[in-house]
């Protein structure tokens, strides 16, 4: 943030080092931002705890719904000293902005910046309610941008690459702000968006020569299964080197890694992640693939809470708990501690690649856990175990509940498509499931291409008679 973003910044005694470090012209340096994605951790903690200080003050001259939760809480920004100072303030929640945006549109009273310096909008997909709508300044756009080229660049996404956007484009945040990530870095934004779906996507692939795919992987897995049918050709010869997204789970899982590189002929198949309403924050595989590094610790501060506590828990490896984040200097819909809802697993000991922000892994979302006699089960834990049964499975499944959850009676019952299943595959299957999982189920083969196919997030969950 410079200081002609907000004058009452200006005074503060401590200089903020430049924000996003020019790019070189070295198409084989291993980092985009080699100055923040490899700052000692203790030095980036110095560099959080200022603009931490600035965006509080920030919060309180110019959001409303700040001024009101501070008054509260009895939080008073002037007399911040340490990170652990912002404890003492409630939670933000989606239901809170939801209520805002409602009483006050379209952007609710976290709107911190004024209507005439807001450029762009995006919004939460609306999976559990109301979407949730998201201002952003020049500003904001150009951090959103940097933390993306980041994660694309760790991919190997270079000048000259033609990348071909699968993410749906209208209103979505990997829609237009990825493309635009896309430029930023050098490469061909190829903006076709899963709006084209299957066979409109694979005919500009082939005509457009693209090397880079981003999208769900739902929607690769698609495109795999009808490359031949609308093409004429396997998937491997359209020639394609990195495959990279998420959305959801997938790109994670090693059998499916694996059955990607396979099909599409590269070894570059990586995973990213966010939350709609934290951008600009992404965590993202590097070439290791040991977890995905926090990218952005110097625009968005990371805390670790048990879902059914709120309690604070230490940010060590193996940990898992629901991530917690507050936007360090964005402009128009600042976030404080706002509660993502995502289940993550962390890990916090060094990496080969030399990045040094925290590398997890998402567990799942809080609402969509199940509960079987008493046993945390995230469907996308499921879907991890099924994959490993590739080849003899494809990994398309569906968990089929009489009644919505989260608690559901023992056993699972689950569909997973496979050509030539047989009862000695079920038993495996459902044993393995049981001695990883601590889950009884019920497994019912269903033919390759009986489960529905999407272009965007594929339902895990359906009720029975859907």
């Amino acid at each position: 943030m410079s200081n002609s973003d907000h004058s009452l910044l200006a005074g503060d005694p401590a200089p903020m080092p430049p924000e996003i470090i020019g790019s070189s012209v070295d198409m084989n340096r291993p980092f985009w931002n080699m100055g923040r994605e490899t700052m000692p951790i203790e030095q980036m903690r110095a560099l959080q705890t200022g603009k931490l200080r600035r965006q509080l003050m920030y919060l309180a001259e110019s959001s409303d719904f700040y001024k009101e939760k501070f008054r509260a809480s009895g939080f008073v920004p002037a007399a911040f000293q340490t990170i652990e100072d912002i404890q003492s303030i409630p939670f933000t929640t989606k239901a809170e902005l939801r209520e805002s945006q409602e009483n006050h549109p379209p952007f609710g009273l976290h709107r911190a910046a004024p209507m005439e310096r807001i450029v762009r909008v995006t919004a939460t997909s609306g999976t559990t309610g109301k979407s949730v709508f998201q201002g952003y300044t020049l500003h904001d756009t150009t951090q959103r941008s940097e933390s993306l080229a980041r994660a694309l660049w760790g991919f190997g996404v270079r000048p000259g690459d033609r990348v071909v956007n699968g993410f749906a484009l209208s209103m979505f945040n990997a829609g237009i702000p990825m493309c635009a990530a896309v430029e930023k870095l050098g490469a061909v934004s190829i903006p076709v968006g899963a709006e084209r779906r299957v066979e409109g996507m694979l005919k500009l692939m082939q005509q457009l020569k693209a090397t880079v795919w981003i999208g769900t992987p739902s929607f690769i897995s698609a495109l795999a299964e009808r490359c031949e049918e609308v093409l004429g050709m396997r998937p491997n010869e359209l020639g394609l080197r990195i495959i990279c997204g998420g959305g959801e789970s997938g790109f994670e899982q090693p059998a499916f890694q694996k059955r990607m590189e396979k099909i599409w002929g590269t070894p570059h198949v990586y995973d990213f992640a966010s939350t709609s309403d934290a951008h600009p924050n992404s965590f993202a595989h590097c070439k290791h693939r040991n977890g995905k590094h926090h990218l952005t610790p110097d625009m968005v501060l990371i805390e670790l809470i048990n879902p059914e506590t709120g309690a604070l828990l230490d940010m060590a490896e193996g940990v898992q708990g629901e991530y917690v984040f507050t936007h360090l200097d964005r402009q128009a819909c600042p976030l404080l501690r706002y509660r993502t809802g995502d289940i993550i697993k962390v890990y916090t000991s060094a990496c080969e690649c030399g990045r040094t922000g925290f590398r997890m892994d998402i567990v799942g979302r809080s609402d969509d856990m199940l509960i079987i006699r008493g046993v945390n089960v995230f469907p996308s834990a499921i879907q991890s175990v099924i994959g490993k049964f590739s080849p003899q499975v494809n990994g398309a499944m569906q968990i089929v509940l009489e009644t919505p959850g989260p608690a559901v009676k023992p056993p699972l019952r689950l569909r997973v498509e496979a050509a030539n299943a047989d009862q000695g595959l079920k038993a495996t299957m459902e044993q393995t499931l049981r001695r990883e999982l601590t889950v009884t189920t019920d497994i019912e083969f269903v033919p390759p291409g009986a489960l529905a196919r999407t272009e965007t997030k594929t339902k895990l969950i359906v009720l029975e008679g859907s």
